[in-house]
């Protein structure tokens, strides 16, 4: 099961995602965020809030990569709330800390936003 929901933060959008991300919720996922990206005013970043992900799978990670590409190549940014483990540990082991901008939390990710 996957929840995903928008919230703005003055001009920032927030995309709060909780559940699990899968092979069967990851096309979900990838039509909002995407959809997100390109409704982006630069240089706001797209803010993902993943604190409510229990868990991440390698379609996931792929996801945000694409999300990362997408929003620099329209001169932006993503900034990825990912304050547990569920989150963090997949993207330490296959090395994107330092590609992802990992925040602890949404007030974290904002105050980076400018």
């Amino acid at each position: 099961m996957l929840h995903v929901a928008d919230e703005h933060h003055g001009s920032t959008v927030v995309v709060r995602v909780e559940g699990e991300v899968d092979l069967s919720t990851g096309p979900r996922l990838e039509q909002h965020l995407q959809h997100a990206v390109a409704g982006i005013r630069p240089p706001e970043p797209l803010v993902v809030d993943l604190s409510g992900v229990a868990f991440i799978g390698s379609c996931g990670l792929a996801l945000l990569l694409r999300l990362h590409e997408a929003a620099e190549n329209k001169g932006s940014s993503l900034h990825i709330v990912a304050g547990q483990r569920a989150v963090t540990r997949p993207v330490e082991v296959v090395g994107l800390t330092d590609t992802l901008r990992l925040y602890a939390t949404v007030e974290d990710a904002l105050a980076h936003a400018h």
